[in-house]
């Protein structure tokens, strides 16, 4: 009887352990399937993170170099070769969208149609859906939507009014542009290029109307405040620091034709000391053509400078024209450029300004009812009052002067 016992209870555990057996291994089986199917999805979907990626500054590449649906195309299309290497093609899943980056915020605003020409990200969203699975058929899983998303930016060309260290924009002013070249400002057929471009931050308050883009630098932002008008792109674009064009005194200071030139047109001497210029009220300084060197230069209460062909002033301190005179009397943009290394440039009152002004370590104030037309390049650049800038697209500070940085992924 013992022996029979004994031999029940060796079956009984017996088939107990054939039973936990049997578990066991078709466990590890499901965790082994599971692991294969595991390791396919994540070797997939880094697969379609790289054609994201690829697709995306595919995209922004083109949109720096050509327009929104050639990006469209070139990104759709750089997607198509990868699906092609990786074994399957299906473009109707995938998603390419033109837009905006915000890089303070950090994401992407996807334009309408209407709407490209505004746009200088691209994001494309690579899938790869339904894609059969193998193991995890035995839990009921048969098929998986694999899926990556990538942003790039290509930063737009920004060019007319700079502040390479900042803009300030309160008041009432006005900005659109024109070409010289072809025609008179006109305010009834002005452009939409009247660009505010800087290397850092951007602030509008008031009642502003900017016919042209708000850019700011990378990782910065247009702060707008009040009831602007803005027609262009109002966000930042710039990826890279941003330093002013190329100048160079070289030795002007010695060479130049500052032996040319006369008495003002009341008869004094345009100079208050060293090559310091101070032309008194509604008083006249002619300058031929010709490259001159000031130390500074003031214009008081309706005093004018008349050139009479392509003029270039070089200066070691500041500019400050004040009252209703005419900076440029022929009005022509392209017969005057300024440049300078002073610390301040100042245009207030009813001046008229044509023209050219370089000057990137300065802390440039326009104002007033003034009107400017050209282009700027300064420091810090603070625009108030009912001042109006009418950018000249002719010019060459007016063009972007430097190569657009390479594209960049940032999402």
């Amino acid at each position: 009887m013992k022996r029979m016992v004994t031999l029940n209870f060796r079956l009984r555990r017996r088939g107990a352990v054939i039973v936990l057996t049997a578990i066991s291994i078709v466990t590890l089986l499901i965790c082994a399937s599971l692991a294969v199917d595991v390791g396919y999805i994540c070797a997939l979907t880094a697969e379609q993170q790289n054609t994201a990626d690829a697709g995306s500054l595919a995209g922004a590449i083109a949109l720096q170099q050509e327009d929104s649906e050639s990006a469209r195309r070139r990104a759709l299309n750089i997607i198509a070769r990868n699906q092609k290497s990786q074994g399957f093609l299906s473009l109707r899943d995938q998603i390419v969208e033109i837009g905006i980056w915000d890089s303070v915020s950090q994401t992407f605003t996807a334009l309408d149609q209407t709407e490209w020409r505004n746009g200088f990200a691209a994001r494309v969203r690579a899938a790869r859906n339904n894609t059969p699975l193998f193991f995890a058929r035995l839990i009921g899983h048969h098929t998986a939507d694999v899926w990556r998303e990538a942003v790039a930016v290509g930063s737009r060309p920004c060019g007319g009014i700079w502040g390479l260290n900042g803009v300030r924009v309160p008041g009432n002013v006005k900005t659109d542009s024109y070409n010289s070249t072809k025609d008179p400002y006109d305010e009834f057929t002005a452009g939409d290029e009247g660009d505010i471009c800087s290397g850092r931050g951007i602030r509008v308050n008031g009642s502003i109307d900017i016919n042209g883009d708000a850019m700011a630098g990378f990782g910065h932002g247009v702060d707008t405040r009040g009831q602007p008008i803005i027609t262009g792109i109002t966000t930042a674009t710039l990826n890279q620091a941003v330093e002013p064009p190329p100048y160079d005194f070289g030795d002007v200071e010695f060479v130049n034709d500052n032996a040319t030139i006369g008495t003002t047109d009341l008869g004094y001497e345009p100079f208050s000391s060293g090559w310091n210029v101070d032309i008194g009220s509604y008083d006249n300084l002619t300058l031929a053509p010709g490259t001159y060197f000031f130390d500074s230069v003031t214009f008081n209460a309706s005093a004018t400078l008349t050139v009479t062909g392509p003029t270039t002033i070089y200066m070691t301190g500041d500019f400050n024209a004040t009252g209703d005179g005419t900076i440029n009397t022929t009005k022509n943009p392209a017969d005057l450029t300024i440049i300078s290394v002073g610390s301040e440039i100042n245009v207030s009152g009813s001046v008229d300004f044509y023209g050219s002004i370089l000057a990137p370590k300065a802390d440039v104030s326009i104002g007033g009812t003034a009107d400017f037309y050209g282009a700027l390049v300064g420091g810090v650049v603070k625009m108030h009052g009912d001042f109006q800038f009418h950018v000249d697209e002719s010019l060459p500070l007016a063009q972007p002067w430097f190569d657009p940085p390479p594209v960049m992924l940032v999402k």
